[in-house]
């Protein structure tokens, strides 16, 4: 007998919602793994991408430097220097010749200066007058303090005249300065003699002949400038030319340094993090994706019964049914995994914390789902097959007793389980490392904790409709007729909810435990600085000697910081300004400041004490006493230190406190910094929240429940495709039903509303249980999840009110969206073809 399977594929057609289901299936199932891969391999591109821009971009290639060098040995090294980076593919060498620090006389004045040549250093400073290329460049600083006009010649005329004055070069220096700065940068706090601020002579050969003329030793410093790596293969790449570069420069005196291989080794480490977090949540999706798989085989052996009974009749074994059932369903199985790649490739920069994956990551891509895809049509098969044999070949067993098995016991043992897990530490540091290993059986918790409250729901439901048939509340029509539609299609919507109340909370749970790593990282690098920027500042700033810009009065406070010691521990001390502190400060302390005051008649000044410091009176530092009057958990600027706070007044010698720093609201610390230098206040130590921690521990689990986030949003689409096809599958059914009830007088509104409750009543379940389930396991999880424990304050999930309203507006959209088809389709029928039909 001719098997009529060579027109399988355009047979499929007949049953347009099996081939919807079939590629939907095909295409969650092809994006999941799409977006797996893609998401593991761009973790290590950002952690490339974090590590090199975290610090100087001309200290990731290769470094050369070379103290107390002769001419001869310098321009030897260049020499090489300049030929390895040729061979090796740098875009050349960039050197710099400088100096020691020593007094130059200018006019009987004798400032600390440091001269040097580096190629192109005119064209990266900020002129103040002059501009001639040639002759010498003096900084401001020292112009001023050697009374320095243009033309002036130091050290009785031996040196050429002065050209140009210009802004003294200041950290943050900037990308093309920042690997110079022990030379260009003066240290106010080291020792007089042994650090100065830069003069050079843009002319090479003019230094040349200068240094001729002094029999001086001096520094040498090679950079190999060279794009940054994006991903870490061409870091690898990068790094064994460095290695190879590196290796032909063999002159003696010089120090070589690799900074690169550091932060690969770190960047694996981020990868292998979030691969090993990924991958069980993604083979756990996965397999429920194959249970889809198999729900969309019943569907078309329940669509082709009447055909697959003649064929059986005819002899066809379930084997041979099964084949064309996969002959049916491949096609819109391929189309949908070709979708689903695409859309995860797409979708990449919604997701993924990188768009750069390594070459060759589509080619694994393509091939793990065409395998995937291959398991699901064998499932396809198989699944056929045995319906087949069961419903035509075999009685089937009795399985009701399956659904009254709780599933949801199992699922609750294991967060339990997995709550222990994260009791006892979901991130380790193994020694030697400095990413934390993330548990996976403990990063489940929230996750089980979702899917256990989606099946309790589900099974409450399903008990509830069962019972249905006692409800009598004709009184409401509307609510009635809702639950018999229900009623009768139970299987189908307890699924539907399973499905959209573990969407609802996957999303909660991801997004909420990635904004909390976000945020702890902001709040504990805040707790460090103290605010966004902070500088530090010379005694004659707090002394009044020396005036901030009046730009910058609204948006920065003075704090002065003095070490001391109590019980035989050290602690700090914090002066702060209570005015000003309030609007600058990066973390709320509520009014415990308007109990800060002067010192009373003994001298005593009140303090807030920070942690666990001892109360009662203290002098911590000598000539400061102080006695505690409040206390507060953290204070900013305390970071992992303990101490005391006082008020400025407080204080009415400022030399008493050790330093002075300037706390600003600004962002960008190059801003900040500049508004200080036009304003002739010189700083030191910049530092910025951005930069004063690590990130990258926090970047990783962040990473990991973004990807949570994606699946939970793939979940969501499903369940909203789910509760629209389920509507379209019972077109003719609840088309009937409706168009009799309303010739026998249903009102239109009631039949409008008796779909909304229908459908509003599933949305409003998985909307309720999975946003309280997510919501509270992240918020249970996200405090264990903390990279870095010592740092206050613990991670918290954000106000989960825009996110309730967001997913209520989302659950309500679709429902509106779905009931408006199944009233259309009542509307439209006529109740005579349907009865014929």
């Amino acid at each position: 007998m001719r098997l009529p399977w060579t027109r399988a594929p355009r047979a499929a057609l007949a049953s347009v919602s099996t081939v919807l289901v079939a590629a939907l299936a095909g295409l969650v199932l092809a994006f999941v793994v799409t977006a797996a891969i893609s998401h593991t391999v761009a973790s290590g591109s950002a952690a490339v991408a974090y590590q090199t821009g975290r610090g100087c971009p001309m200290i990731v290639t290769p470094t050369v430097d070379g103290d107390r060098l002769r001419p001869a040995q310098v321009e030897r090294a260049v020499r090489i220097g300049a030929g390895a980076a040729a061979r090796n593919g740098f875009d050349g060498v960039l050197t710099g010749r400088y100096t020691a620090v020593a007094r130059m006389d200018f006019n009987g004045k004798t400032p600390w200066l440091r001269l040097g040549h580096r190629d192109g250093a005119a064209d990266h400073v900020k002129i103040i007058s002059g501009g001639e290329r040639s002759g010498v460049w003096l900084p401001r600083s020292v112009a001023e303090a050697g009374a320095v006009k243009l033309g002036d010649r130091g050290l009785g005329g031996l040196l050429p005249p002065v050209t140009t004055i210009f802004e003294d070069i200041a950290a943050p220096s900037g990308n093309w300065w920042c690997s110079e700065e022990r030379y260009v940068v003066a240290n106010p706090l080291a020792g007089e003699g042994t650090t100065a601020a830069l003069g050079f002579l843009p002319d090479r050969a003019e230094f040349d002949r200068l240094m001729a003329r002094m029999p001086v030793q001096y520094t040498l410093t090679m950079r190999f400038p060279h794009q940054l790596p994006a991903t870490l293969s061409e870091a690898h790449e990068l790094s064994g030319r460095s290695t190879a570069l590196l290796n032909e420069i063999n002159e003696a005196g010089l120090t070589k340094t690799d900074s690169l291989r550091r932060g690969i080794e770190l960047s694996e480490q981020a990868r292998t993090s979030v691969l090993l977090a990924v991958l069980p949540l993604t083979a756990v999706t996965v397999l429920v994706g194959m249970v889809a798989v198999g729900a969309v085989a019943v569907q078309w052996c329940q669509r082709r019964r009447a055909e697959v009974r003649l064929l059986w009749v005819r002899g066809v074994s379930p084997a041979a049914l099964g084949g064309k059932a996969v002959l049916e369903l491949i096609v819109p199985f391929v189309l949908g995994g070709a979708a689903g790649v695409g859309l995860g490739r797409l979708a990449l920069p919604l997701f993924a914390p990188s768009t750069a994956l390594e070459p060759g990551t589509l080619g694994l891509v393509i091939a793990i789902v065409a395998g995937v895809l291959g398991v699901a049509v064998l499932v396809v098969g198989a699944t056929t097959a045995v319906h087949v044999r069961h419903t035509f070949q075999a009685k089937p067993r009795n399985r009701r007793v399956l659904r009254w098995i709780p599933w949801e016991l199992g699922t609750s043992a294991l967060a339990v389980w997995s709550w222990t897990r994260l009791l006892d530490g979901a991130l380790t540091v193994q020694r030697g490392e400095v990413l934390p290993r993330i548990d996976p059986i403990a990063l489940a918790f929230p996750l089980l904790v979702v899917l256990t409250a989606a099946g309790l729901i589900s099974r409450v439901l399903g008990v509830s409709l069962g019972a249905s048939h006692r409800l009598d509340a004709w009184s409401w029509p509307a609510v009635q007729l809702a639950v018999r539609r229900l009623a009768i299609s139970r299987t189908t919507a307890t699924g539907v909810l399973t499905v959209a109340a573990l969407a609802v909370g996957t999303v909660a749970v991801g997004y909420g435990v990635a904004s909390a790593q976000q945020n702890a990282l902001n709040d504990k690098s805040g707790m460090i600085v103290g605010a966004n920027t902070a500088v530090q500042l010379p005694l004659a700033v707090a002394e009044g000697k020396v005036r901030i810009p009046q730009e910058l009065s609204s948006t920065t406070t003075l704090v002065g910081d003095a070490p001391g010691l109590v019980n035989g521990n050290q602690v700090r001390v914090l002066v702060v300004d209570r005015a000003s502190f309030k609007r600058i400060s990066s973390v709320d302390i509520g009014d415990a400041l308007t109990k800060l005051g002067p010192r009373d008649a003994s001298g005593t000044a009140p303090a807030l004490r920070v942690g666990k410091t001892p109360e009662g009176q203290w002098e911590p530092v000598s000539g400061v006493k102080l006695r505690t009057v409040a206390s507060v958990p953290q204070f900013p600027g305390f970071g992992v230190d303990k101490g005391y706070v006082i008020a400025r007044e407080a204080l009415p010698n400022a030399y008493d406190a050790a330093a002075w720093r300037l706390w600003s609201t600004s962002t960008d610390i190059n801003e900040f910094t500049a508004q200080l230098t036009a304003g002739g206040v010189r700083y030191f130590n910049p530092q910025s929240r951005t930069k004063v921690i690590d990130a990258l521990p926090f970047y990783v689990v962040s990473w990991t429940f973004s990807f949570i986030t994606a699946l939970g949003a793939v979940l969501a689409v499903l369940a909203a495709c789910s509760l629209l096809l389920s509507v379209e599958v019972r077109r003719r059914q609840n088309a009937l039903f409706s168009a009799l009830a309303t010739r026998m007088g249903l009102r239109r509104r009631t039949l409008v509303s008796s779909h909304l409750v229908e459908l509003g009543v599933i949305a409003a379940l998985a909307t309720a249980v999975g946003t309280a389930a997510g919501v509270i396991s992240a918020a249970l999880s996200a405090a264990r999840l903390d990279p870095a424990p010592r740092l206050a304050p613990l991670p918290a999930v954000p106000n989960p009110v825009p996110f309730v309203l967001l997913t209520t507006l989302a659950a309500a959209a679709v429902v509106v969206l779905a009931g408006a088809i199944a009233v259309r389709a009542a509307r439209t029928a006529r109740a005579g073809e349907l009865l014929r039909g």
